[in-house]
């Protein structure tokens, strides 16, 4: 994986009904999936071959109190490897 734009297409197309959506913002590749996904999308970031994401950065999160699904958790990973970022969001 040299770029972003190549991880977004790897991701997308190996976790087509995983990813609910994606983007490239700020140098940092975007993902928002649902809860019972995680596991699976985290395991296969960090297991596959061209993406090697083996470092998590952190986890936040955030209250949206008008919203239904109020609360946001953030995971941020990092791939030493390829040099790239990842943020995951899940909405509870």
């Amino acid at each position: 994986m040299k770029n972003l734009v190549d991880l977004e297409k790897k991701v997308n197309s190996e976790l087509t009904t995983k990813i609910k959506s994606s983007k490239i913002k700020h140098n940092q590749l975007y993902l928002n999936i649902d809860p019972d996904d995680l596991l699976e999308v985290i395991l296969f970031l960090k297991n596959n071959d061209e993406t090697k994401f083996k470092q998590l950065i952190d986890i936040t999160a955030v209250d949206y109190p008008e919203k239904n699904n109020r609360f946001k958790i953030v995971y941020f990973l990092l791939s030493h490897e390829n040099n790239l970022r990842i943020q995951i969001n899940i909405n509870i």
